[in-house]
């Protein structure tokens, strides 16, 4: 009886590496595919700030390509980020809008009009700035 409990047991013990390794061939969700798309392209930026600066260029390309192109709430939080960011330093302030317009334009090739697929990719980017903007936030805290 012992044994038998005991094989069971190794069976069992041996049988999760092989299930867990199964679950990991599991494709990914939309947003799972959008959240790593923008993962990697950060992995390319040089700062945080010029990051955030890009992830803003992709929400106003979106926004304006699902609203309107009088809608400028991206364009101007972008904008207020850069005077904090860069108020003295030219060169900055073009890096930062090098990586805003590096964004949109990203977006401009991969989207012509509005879909759900958009609003995924808004949601993952929405996310993305949070977490941008928690790092940032970070060495601040206490």
């Amino acid at each position: 009886m012992f044994m038998k409990h005991a094989l069971i047991l190794a069976l069992l013990i041996f049988s999760a590496p092989a299930q867990a390794q199964t679950q990991a061939l599991e494709p990914l969700t939309d947003i799972e595919k959008a959240e790593t798309r923008i993962d990697e392209n950060m992995v390319t930026m040089s700062s945080l700030v010029e990051a955030l600066a890009d992830n803003l260029g992709q929400l106003h390309y979106l926004r304006t390509l699902c609203f309107s192109d009088d809608d400028q709430q991206w364009r101007n939080t972008a904008n207020a980020m850069m005077a904090i960011e860069s108020p003295q330093d030219s060169t900055r302030r073009r890096k930062l809008v090098r990586a805003f317009n590096a964004g949109y334009y990203q977006q401009k090739e991969r989207y012509k009009s509005c879909s759900n697929t958009v609003a995924i990719d808004v949601a993952a980017l929405a996310e993305n700035g949070r977490r941008l903007s928690v790092m940032l936030g970070d060495p601040y805290r206490e």
